[in-house]
């Protein structure tokens, strides 16, 4: 008398539920990498509309926009931004910068920039790797500060 084979053992399913576990774990991996520089692109496209948008207020009114608050856009750009563009996002705030020398005082030695302050650390190292040489910036203590204006009046 045969015994015929009905189904699997038990061994090869565990073997199957494997595979699939780590195949399942190097697509998550993956995503959570692809989403992670999608953030920090979009980061840094708006580093470079919040630059277009300071000069573009520069040559059409002659000053630059005044400091407000963090995750607060600047009144002043809001009409050379993107529409519904906004400086608060949940996973970064951008802070604009206005370090300009009061009126009267001699010219030179101010500065503007974009403070971009992230949630994530992660991000902030990656934001400061894809801007390489896009622009002028600085790391310090997890806090990247882009500079629109450096102290010379240029940038």
């Amino acid at each position: 008398m045969k015994r015929g084979r009905g189904g699997f053992t038990i061994v090869e399913l565990l073997m199957v539920m494997i595979v699939i576990g780590i195949l399942a774990g190097m697509a998550l991996l993956r995503y959570i990498d692809l989403r992670h520089r999608a953030r920090t692109v979009t980061a840094a496209s708006d580093l470079e509309a919040v630059r277009l948008a300071a000069y573009g207020a520069w040559y059409e009114h002659g000053v630059w926009p005044a400091e407000v608050g963090a995750g607060v856009v600047p009144p002043a750009l809001t009409e050379y931004l993107p529409r519904n563009f906004s400086f608060a996002r949940p996973e970064y705030t951008l802070d604009w910068e206005n370090f300009l020398p009061a009126p009267g005082s001699p010219p030179g030695g101010g500065m503007l920039g974009v403070v971009v302050t992230a949630s994530d650390p992660r991000l902030q190292a990656a934001l400061a790797q894809t801007l390489g040489n896009k622009g002028p910036f600085v790391n310090v203590n997890g806090t990247l500060v882009f500079f629109i204006v450096g102290p010379d009046g240029r940038i």
